[in-house]
C-alpha cells in the first residue's frame, strides 16, 4: 500500500462567490497567486491537487519560471523514508480493534475496500478509523507520482532548497485530534457508500483544471448528501485537517514571504474562503494577485 496525502477531504462548507477583485471572504477562483509583502517583496503560492492524473502533472510555464526564480520553496511536508515509516506506524492500533469500533456489519463492508486498496489482511483490523478513512479516500488502482511529488522532483532538479510547513508529527496529530466517534461515524458512512469517494475524482480534477475552488468545495460536500447527521462530525475534520493547518501554514509562511522570492505549494483547498491561506495573508497586510 502506497499511502498518499488525503486529497479528497470530506468538506462541508460552501462560501459566497465574488467576481473581479475578490474580497477577503471569497477567494473562490485561482490556484496560482503572486503575494506581495507590505514592503514590496514578492513571493508565489500554488494550490496543488494530491493525485497523479497526467492532466495535472505538467507544470505550467509561469509556475516553472516562478520556481526557478525563487530563492527557496516551501511545501506541506518534505517527506522521506523515516517520515513515511513514522506515519505508517501511527496509522495502526496495537490491538485489532477496528471491527469492535465499527461493529461487525460495518467492518464487513469496509474490509474488502481496504483489501482493494492494498492493505494486508493482518493490518486491516488494526487500522485506526482515521487511517482507514484516508485509505478509502485515495483513487482506486495503481498510482504514479502525485502532482506534489512531481513538483518536488522538479524543485530538487533545479537545485532549490526546500523547507516544510509542518512536521510529520504535526500531520499525525492533525488526524489523532479528531474525536474517535467522529472518525468512526465517517468511516461507517464511507463503508456504506463505497463508490462515493471514487466518484468524486473526475469531477474534482475537472474543477481543479478550471481553477474553481468553490466547485471543489461543493463536490467534496456532496459526499455527505443524504447524511445531514454527519455534518457535525465532518466539521471536526474540517477544523483539524483544513482550518487549523491553514493557520499553521500562514504563521510559517509569513516570515518566508517577508524575505521575498519564496515559492510555496500545498493543497488547493487551503487557499479557499475566509479561513483560507489567501484571506489570512490579506488580513496581515499582504497584497494578492491571481496569476492562474
Amino acid at each position: 500500500m502506497r499511502l498518499r496525502r488525503f486529497g479528497f477531504l470530506l468538506l462541508a462548507t460552501v462560501l459566497v462567490a465574488a467576481a473581479g477583485m475578490v474580497r477577503a471572504d471569497s477567494f473562490e477562483q485561482g490556484v496560482f497567486w503572486e503575494v506581495v509583502a507590505p514592503d514590496g517583496r514578492v513571493g508565489h503560492l500554488l494550490g496543488t491537487f494530491h493525485a497523479s492524473d497526467p492532466r495535472i502533472l505538467q507544470l505550467p510555464l509561469p509556475v516553472a519560471r516562478a520556481i526557478e526564480e525563487s530563492d527557496q520553496v516551501a511545501t506541506e511536508l518534505v517527506g522521506d523514508d523515516v517520515s513515511a515509516r513514522r506515519f505508517r506506524r501511527a496509522m495502526m492500533m496495537r490491538e485489532p480493534r477496528l471491527p469492535e469500533l465499527l461493529g461487525e456489519a460495518d467492518f464487513a463492508r469496509v474490509e474488502p475496500l481496504l483489501a482493494r486498496s492494498g492493505v494486508r489482511l493482518s493490518a486491516r483490523p488494526r487500522l485506526k478509523p482515521w487511517a482507514a478513512l484516508l485509505v478509502l479516500g485515495q483513487p482506486a488502482g495503481p498510482q504514479g507520482p502525485s502532482m506534489d511529488e512531481a513538483l518536488l522532483a522538479h524543485v530538487r532538479e533545479v537545485g532549490k532548497p526546500v523547507v516544510s510547513l509542518e512536521s510529520i508529527e504535526e500531520q499525525i496529530d492533525t488526524f489523532e485530534g479528531v474525536p474517535e466517534e467522529a472518525q468512526v461515524q465517517l468511516l461507517r458512512h464511507a463503508g456504506q457508500n463505497p463508490e462515493a469517494n471514487q466518484a468524486l475524482v473526475e469531477p474534482l480534477i475537472r474543477a481543479y483544471l478550471a481553477r474553481n475552488l468553490a466547485e471543489m468545495f461543493r463536490i467534496n460536500e456532496s459526499v455527505l448528501d443524504g447524511a445531514p447527521e454527519l455534518r457535525r462530525q465532518n466539521q471536526f475534520f474540517l477544523e483539524r485537517v483544513l482550518y487549523q493547518r491553514n493557520r499553521r501554514f500562514v504563521e510559517r509562511l509569513e516570515p518566508l514571504l517577508k524575505q521575498g522570492k519564496v515559492f510555496a505549494a500545498f493543497g488547493a483547498l487551503h487557499l479557499f474562503g475566509e479561513q483560507g491561506v489567501l484571506s489570512l495573508l490579506e488580513r496581515r497586510g499582504f497584497r494578492l494577485r491571481r496569476l492562474d
